[in-house]
């Protein structure tokens, strides 16, 4: 009988711990929610940098955990920006983006930098890299300086003061309420915290 109380006390202290989150501490409730534009899913959006490695050692366990998410739930990255320093981070993805290019070169851009260490100073040395993978220059270099991308990387300054959040990489739920790794704990714990945000919202439903 003992047996079964201490079993049944550990299971219960599990199920507790796993849903143990609080605002303000693990994460963060936005004043102002911002609106989404995922329709009736749930929107969870990912603000990062090319440049951040904390962005770049999150990669592995956010693509895993991403094909893991419900049908209810859809991901969106966004790349932040603080200030023009950012904006380089951000043109790189508004490009690939542009050119149908993300699902291709998002992870090798991201080793580019931070394996291979090339800092891309210049935009001539970020076409070229692009066009080493067999797409023409002529029209990376358009895509470049495009209106579009202007367009994208000036709305992803105003969308990024929007969401008051502290660092990168941080994950956005349903533009209510956000976490970061100082928040949570670690990145691990990040994304378990963003779980407990996708149940709560999916309650709502």
């Amino acid at each position: 009988m003992k047996k079964i109380l201490l079993a049944l006390l550990m299971a219960f202290s599990s199920f507790t711990l796993a849903d143990d989150y609080d605002e303000g501490i693990d994460y963060i409730k936005l004043d102002k929610p911002v609106k989404t534009t995922t329709g009736n899913k749930i929107e969870v959006r990912e603000l990062f940098w090319y440049y951040c490695q904390h962005c770049y050692n999150l990669e592995p366990a956010l693509n895993a955990w991403v094909k893991k998410l419900p049908a209810n739930v859809q991901f969106i990255r966004q790349p932040a920006m603080y200030s023009d320093r950012w904006a380089k981070g951000a043109i790189f993805y508004f490009v690939l983006e542009e050119l149908n290019l993300l699902h291709k070169l998002h992870e090798p851009l991201f080793n580019a930098i931070h394996l291979k260490k090339k800092n891309f100073k210049s935009k001539a040395s970020f076409v070229e890299w692009v066009a080493s993978f067999g797409v023409d220059k002529a029209k990376v270099e358009k895509t470049f300086s495009s209106f579009s991308v202007r367009v994208k990387t000036n709305k992803a300054k105003l969308n990024t003061s929007k969401y008051h959040i502290q660092g990168v990489p941080t994950i956005i739920v349903n533009g209510k309420y956000w976490t970061d790794a100082t928040h949570a704990g670690d990145r691990n714990r990040m994304l378990k915290v963003v779980d407990f945000l996708i149940k709560k919202e999916s309650k709502l439903e």
